[in-house]
């Protein structure tokens, strides 16, 4: 299905439901602002940072209609992606959480990733090219990712961060 046709589609069905995410959003600036309009938030991952014009819409997009997913098995971010310039930036400790070893399905091993396949743990590696891009701190933009998650699919049980 189109973008378009998807935002065609949720405003003509908007009032039948409160809210709502634009999952693995790879649309242009206008269509951005359209999403937002309508009250959604937009769900980022390594598809969503392929180019340098989806790198520039994400740093337009509200704070607080920002969210983050995988998609794994796909989505990835890949060495042709304007966004793989970013994962060098992750500090070391980091990155060997995000993209443990690779091997082949038939050499798996606990502690890799299935080789040519994207898996959840590579979560922080968009959440680190995100922070890069829009210039924030990864853990900031985290906590804001997490209390966006909470609003919408858990609005009847949020959790007060700073009384924990």
């Amino acid at each position: 299905m189109s973008l378009e046709f998807g935002i065609h589609l949720v405003q003509k069905h908007r009032h039948k439901f409160t809210t709502g995410v634009m999952h693995s959003f790879t649309g242009k600036l206008d269509e951005m602002e359209r999403v937002v309009a309508l009250g959604l938030y937009l769900s980022i991952n390594g598809c969503s940072l392929k180019t340098a014009e989806n790198l520039e819409v994400l740093k337009r997009i509200p704070e607080d209609r920002l969210m983050i997913e995988t998609d794994a098995p796909w989505c990835d971010i890949r060495a042709t992606h304007a966004s793989s310039a970013y994962l060098d930036k992750i500090p070391t400790t980091e990155a060997v959480l995000y993209a443990p070893p690779r091997k082949a399905m038939e050499r798996f091993e606990i502690g890799c990733m299935v080789k040519s396949r994207n898996e959840p743990c590579t979560v922080g590696q968009v959440l680190h090219v995100m922070a890069s891009v829009r210039g924030d701190d990864p853990e900031a933009l985290a906590e804001t990712v997490w209390k966006n998650t909470e609003k919408i699919f858990f609005p009847n049980d949020l959790v007060r961060h700073d009384s924990v």
